[in-house]
């Protein structure tokens, strides 16, 4: 059994100053989460022919799509696809980015597994 001495502390945080800590971070989380829902990344593909834009949550809020590349895709089916697919794909990229830069104010740059 260890006996704490009077005044003497035992370890460095109690672990009530830990979980006062971690419920402050998980806080902060949240409100970046909830922050993210209200910034955007855009992605252009093929010369501005398709524009996606997500919120930060990687929830798409827009897809348009150039005249000119909606006639062409009446012979070319594949290449609307090829260039929506795309231009999703690289929104998805920027939210991530702009998830983990947003986290890492709020983490210290620690990558915690599962976050997003």
């Amino acid at each position: 059994m260890v006996r704490k001495l009077k005044g003497q502390k035992t370890g460095g945080n109690s672990q009530s100053d830990i979980l006062r800590q971690a419920q402050a971070m998980q806080q902060q989380m949240l409100s970046v989460q909830e922050s993210l829902k209200e910034k955007e990344v855009e992605a252009s593909v093929g010369g501005g022919a398709v524009v996606v834009k997500a919120n930060g949550q990687k929830d798409i809020v827009s897809i348009k799509i150039s005249e000119e590349t909606i006639k062409d895709a009446v012979e070319d089916k594949e290449m609307l696809e090829d260039l929506v697919l795309s231009a999703v794909t690289e929104a998805m990229r920027q939210a991530d980015e702009l998830a983990e830069k947003e986290m890492s104010a709020v983490t210290g740059g620690i990558n915690i597994p599962g976050l997003f």
